[in-house]
């Protein structure tokens, strides 16, 4: 059994789904909302509020445009790493911004990871035990029934088959 870690890109790739431009973005929304709500709010507001109610309400509003910003950037690029028209769900994020609404509905409709298979380059969903063009085992299986089966399973959960812990061991070894 040949067993094999097949997710494309680099770690860093994962950890970094947020582009800069939408970084840039969140600070300029935060900031922007602070100068906005002290320079022109409170000045012309007749009869202000109390300056620890507008300045917690005032950073609360703000982390939330900030956080709003971060969301489009993750979703233009989440979007296009799972093989889904980005600027679509980035248009969908932006002219939903006030009820936030664009962001449930992008996790509700968003397609599974797409991967290449290490031997031919053939798209594969991440839950593909066998790529359908080349047959390459992509991960690990039962010998038995074929089904899917975890790191550490002793037997098979659907056929109750005993693994083989060599095969095993060298999955956990990479």
């Amino acid at each position: 059994m040949n067993f094999q870690n097949t997710r494309s890109g680099s770690d860093s790739e994962d950890t970094s789904l947020v582009p800069w431009w939408s970084t840039m973005l969140a600070v300029a929304a935060f900031v922007g909302w602070q100068v906005v709500t002290f320079k022109i709010f409170i000045p012309n507001n007749p009869h202000p509020r109390p300056i620890a109610f507008v300045l917690f309400w005032s950073v609360m509003v703000g982390l939330f445009m900030a956080f709003y910003m971060l969301m489009i950037g993750y979703v233009n690029r989440d979007a296009r790493r799972r093989g889904m028209s980005p600027s679509f769900w980035t248009a969908i994020m932006i002219f939903l911004l006030a009820s936030g609404i664009g962001f449930i509905v992008y996790f509700l409709l968003r397609e599974p990871l797409v991967l290449n298979c290490p031997k031919c380059e053939e798209k594969v969903d991440e839950e593909f035990n066998f790529c359908p063009r080349c047959h390459y085992q992509l991960n690990p299986t039962c010998d038995v029934c074929k089904h899917g089966v975890r790191l550490g399973d002793i037997y098979c959960a659907h056929c109750g088959n005993a693994l083989e812990m060599a095969a095993l061991d060298i999955v956990r070894a990479r």
